[in-house]
């Protein structure tokens, strides 16, 4: 098994390369984006109990609205939580597929992708000072790939938020093994 920094794990077979990157990781986040989930869910039980006792239709309506964008915004959050504490991204390639997948729960399935049809590595600089940028970087959001190609015309990205020096050790590691 080699390393590449602190969150990537390489394991070389014969016939396969198997690449694991933990998520990121900072503890104090981790409090922080817990708390936030919990007070949100708070606020979010109120919020259905104000549209479960709501008699105008007005008040109604608005509590509806309120609890559906609640409902995304949690979704989303609770799915960043648990990234941040036991997500990770799992890549299997052999000489015939590439095969990708974020695991969370360890139900998620592998996306495959035909080796042969795989082109145009590279690695993506994000504009720290651009509105995607940010947000993109942000601890809440899961995603930031810094890894990508080209796959039946279509770019598909991966290796979440890994810092530059990681991402181009393990962008030169995968091509050197496709040769």
């Amino acid at each position: 098994m080699q390393y590449v920094g602190d969150r990537i794990s390489l394991l070389e077979k014969e016939n396969e390369l198997s690449i694991v990157i933990l998520s990121y990781k900072h503890p104090v986040k981790n409090f922080v984006i817990l708390a936030w989930l919990i007070l949100f869910s708070i606020c979010g039980v109120m919020a259905i109990n104000e549209l479960i006792h709501a008699k105008e239709p007005d008040r109604r309506v608005f509590w509806m609205v309120f609890t559906g964008f609640w409902v995304y915004f949690e979704w989303m959050v609770l799915k960043a939580c648990l990234w941040r504490l036991r997500g990770k991204e799992k890549v299997l390639l052999t000489k015939e597929a590439l095969r990708i997948k974020r695991e969370i729960t360890g139900l998620e399935s592998y996306r495959e992708y035909r080796l042969d049809q795989v082109e145009n590595w590279k690695m993506v600089i994000p504009d720290v000072k651009s509105i995607t940028g940010s947000y993109e970087n942000a601890y809440w959001f899961i995603g930031a790939e810094r890894i990508s190609f080209d796959y039946k015309g279509k770019e598909i990205r991966w290796a979440c938020q890994l810092n530059k020096e990681d991402a181009g050790l393990l962008l030169g590691k995968i091509k050197h093994w496709i040769r």
